[in-house]
């Protein structure tokens, strides 16, 4: 019987754990908290899910950005450390640059491997332009990448706690004396 009560008690503490994780996602008033999906691209520049405006106002409005994006046979996700909005439109993510690791299959086993003498960076776009920079730490010299891409990004958002649903503020103005000239041209 107590061993009936022990094993029950360890059931409602887990159940009582999950349901403060699950509640830990949303704030009392029915806003998101945390970090969330708020867009994701296809390699064209489509909404797969989301909605980008939500995104640029979190961008103007200072809140941490993450990036994740899928290829050969691996997901990556990187907190983004440089943001550009373009005309208040397309969103642009530079990611720290990384020591480069690479999957290792041997057999039955997986390993995650350093590349022993890279670095990497990327930035991504809404729009789905990609493009990559690999250097060589040892030589100082680029060794890869610089090439456009267009792919996949999935846009994340850590909302604060006491975030308040607002539209930011656009930071750009149209002072360029080749706006004009570009906007003609690309519409």
């Amino acid at each position: 019987m107590i061993a009936e009560l022990k094993i029950l008690n360890k059931k409602i503490l887990v159940f009582g754990v999950i349901l403060i994780l699950i509640s830990s996602c949303q704030s009392s008033d029915g806003r998101e908290v945390g970090w969330q999906m708020v867009f994701h691209n296809d390699a064209n520049g489509q909404a797969i899910y989301g909605d980008k405006s939500k995104l640029v106002d979190a961008v103007r409005l200072g809140y941490p950005v993450r990036i994740g994006w899928g290829g050969n046979s691996v997901e990556h996700i990187a907190n983004v450390e440089f943001l550009t909005i373009f005309q208040g439109e397309e969103v642009f993510a530079q990611i720290n640059t990384i020591i480069g690791q690479a999957p290792q299959i041997d057999g039955d086993s997986l390993k995650m491997r350093f590349r022993t003498q890279n670095h990497w960076t990327k930035i991504a776009g809404t729009n789905g332009y990609s493009t990559g920079l690999m250097t060589d730490y040892f030589k100082d010299t680029i060794v890869g990448g610089g090439t456009d891409r267009y792919s996949s990004t999935a846009w994340y958002v850590l909302y604060p706690n006491n975030h308040v649903e607002q539209k930011a503020r656009p930071l750009w103005r149209k002072e360029s004396p080749n706006w004009e000239k570009w906007r003609k041209k690309n519409e």
